[in-house]
């Protein structure tokens, strides 16, 4: 295997390494299905309900592949999710949000690809700073530097990719302040099969439990999530044990088990 396609010592290294940052996904997957046409191909082209993780466990395997991989077993992980994507495609069945039916979608769709990337970046930055450490803006700017790259392996396009990490975080404001990102139906009966409480077991329970409290307040509320002060508090409480923690268990406790297997190879190979 040929050296990571990222620096074990860059800030995107660091981030997506701690078993933490999985908590990012369910928290992802909520704000990807939030966009009307993303949710419609889950809903038309995917067995949530029967494999209610699938979507989670081949995020995950996908971003831990281009992460911590070669270049050439990142790319290896993107062409398959492309190939995944090209059977996925449709037009509404009916209205959604601000789609009328008969609006088409398309996985491969560069809009949509750059929304669910984002989502991500958004909520792996979001839980990091919430549950190890706070990040600074030059952190920020140098870890959205490097998601530029993925980007780019996902032919994602420049003239609709935010070039700066000021730029991205304008564009998240203006998708979660404007009309299209909205928990509309499609989306609401996703939520319902993947995020009962009964779904595989507490551990599972207790991280959607994170990612619903860290979603924006607009989209807790349209997908139905009960939510009050009791279990902000509970969430607040967690996330500063969390963090106090971080800081005296060795790293070896705290770290996916991909990024040290493959730093250790990058190491014998340098």
């Amino acid at each position: 295997m040929g050296q990571p396609l990222f620096s074990p010592s860059s800030v995107f290294w660091r981030v997506n390494r701690e078993l933490a940052s999985g908590l990012a996904g369910p928290r992802a997957v909520l704000m990807q299905i939030a966009h009307p046409l993303v949710a419609a191909g889950v809903a038309e082209h995917s067995r949530f309900r029967q494999h209610r993780l699938a979507r989670l466990y081949r995020t995950s395997m996908a971003a831990a592949a281009i992460t911590f991989g070669s270049r050439e077993f990142a790319l290896r992980a993107i062409r398959s999710v492309n190939e995944k994507h090209r059977q996925v495609h449709g037009v509404l069945k009916a209205p959604e949000g601000a789609f009328p039916a008969g609006t088409r979608y398309d996985a491969n769709d560069p809009e949509l690809k750059l929304w669910v990337l984002n989502t991500i970046i958004d909520s792996t930055l979001v839980v990091y700073e919430s549950f190890i450490s706070p990040l600074s803006n030059g952190e920020r700017e140098e870890y959205y530097r490097d998601s530029l790259i993925v980007a780019r392996l996902f032919a994602i396009p420049e003239d609709i990719t935010p070039s700066t990490y000021a730029e991205f975080r304008s564009y998240m404001c203006r998708m979660l302040d404007g009309s299209v990102i909205t928990a509309a139906e499609t989306a609401r009966e996703i939520t319902r099969a993947l995020f009962s409480p009964s779904v595989e077991g507490t551990l599972l329970f207790l991280g959607s439990a994170i990612g619903i409290g860290l979603l924006p307040e607009r989209l807790r509320h349209e997908f139905g999530f009960a939510w009050n002060e009791r279990r902000e508090l509970w969430l607040n409480r967690t996330a500063a044990l969390s963090r106090r923690m971080r800081g005296h268990v060795p790293a070896i406790l705290c770290t996916s088990p991909v990024a040290t297997l493959s730093h250790l190879r990058a190491l014998v190979a340098s």
